[in-house]
């Protein structure tokens, strides 16, 4: 087993690794604008490479006469930390357009350097008889950082999933789940790589090995093939998201200073528009954004979120599919020998599924269940 778990960490592991890099560094995705995502593909690549290079110094370390325990721990914990911080910053610069300026990348990352520099220290003139108890003590700080990434993490998908809602009618937010995944499952790796260097267990190593190479190529994929899921929800990231909903005269206000662009003038008249576009069930449209709507209603799009977040007190995706499904049960009154799918084609939905599942969670019941007891 020992033989094993030496070709695959050492071999299989760095081969996956440099192949990952390499991709993510040279597949061809100049269509794409977003000038994050690429920063993102280069930071992760070089996270890949540099792991490589890690690997091929355990490799050595390994084949010293007697491991040297303590150092192999101290790399171990600075892979951590600098692997925590780098997938960290990536899944905030994929999330936020406005991040780099917000999370001060420059301090972090000196923060993180200056860390990862007091662990070698440790290492280098900590007698070898307190050096466990310090090691723990450095482990303690880790997950504090780890807290502190994850705390910045929840706080930019929370945004980002209500900058979704608050763009799109569909279900956009809910395709980038895979980069929560992503994050607690590079979470959950980190966790067992310091496991492993502590408790020198081969199955375990074998194991996290296994679980490391799975997650490290199945995220580089990831980041490659959906490349165009990032460019469809560029245009929702692209203005400075609003965390709470605005007082009514802040709308006026927004209202006020947008001159450049022509829109209606108060938000009676603007509840009004909308009002005539409801009657005329322009909320079917299939794929209907924010900005086309406001587009169609000669205002602004940020005036118009907010006006939506303020008054009607939903995101946009709330909106739409509520006044959705209210014309829905007025059509299965009506049309009683509809099939459901029909309804949801008709209705803007762009599959019968996602139809189902709106209409159970607005309703309390299926369509089915609601036209039997309708």
């Amino acid at each position: 087993m020992n033989e094993l778990y030496s070709i695959l960490s050492n071999f299989v592991t760095s081969g996956l690794l440099l192949a990952c890099g390499l991709l993510l560094l040279f597949v061809n995705v100049s269509h794409i604008r977003s000038a994050n995502y690429h920063k993102s593909r280069k930071i992760i690549a070089a996270a890949y490479l540099f792991l490589v290079g890690m690997n091929v110094a355990e490799y050595f370390f390994d084949h010293q006469p007697g491991t040297n325990i303590p150092l192999l721990r101290t790399v171990t914990l600075a892979i951590a930390v600098s692997q925590a911080l780098l997938f960290t910053l990536v899944f905030l610069l994929l999330l936020d357009f406005s991040f780099p300026k917000k999370w001060h990348v420059p301090g972090n990352l000196i923060g993180a350097g200056m860390l990862i520099s007091a662990i070698f220290a440790l290492y280098a003139f900590c007698p070898e008889s307190c050096f466990r108890v310090a090691f723990y003590g450095f482990i303690g700080i880790y997950a504090i950082l780890m807290a502190y990434y994850t705390h910045l993490f929840l706080k930019s998908y929370r945004l980002f999933r209500r900058r979704m809602d608050n763009y799109f009618s569909g279900n956009e937010s809910e395709r980038m789940r895979w980069v929560a995944f992503s994050f607690f499952t590079a979470f959950a790796v980190g966790v067992m790589a310091l496991l492993s260097s502590m408790f020198t267990s081969t199955l375990f190593s074998l194991l996290f090995t296994v679980v490391f190479d799975v997650f490290y190529v199945w995220f580089a994929f990831r980041l490659i093939n959906d490349a165009h899921q990032f460019q469809v929800i560029e245009p929702a990231l692209e203005s400075e998201p609003t965390e709470e909903p605005a007082l009514p005269e802040e709308i006026e206000k927004q209202v006020a200073d947008t001159a450049s662009v022509s829109f209606s003038s108060a938000p009676a008249t603007l509840e009004r528009d909308i009002r005539q576009w409801v009657a005329g069930k322009g909320f079917t449209e299939k794929g209907i954004t924010v900005n086309q709507l406001a587009s169609k209603l000669c205002t602004n799009r940020n005036y118009l979120s907010t006006y939506i977040n303020t008054y009607k007190n939903k995101t946009f995706r709330e909106w739409i599919n509520e006044l959705r499904i209210e014309e829905t049960k007025i059509l299965m009154r009506q049309y009683p020998d509809m099939t459901i799918n029909e309804i949801a084609l008709q209705m803007g939905f762009t599959d019968k599924s996602l139809f189902i599942r709106r209409f159970t969670e607005l309703t309390g019941k299926s369509p089915k269940e609601w036209k039997m007891k309708g």
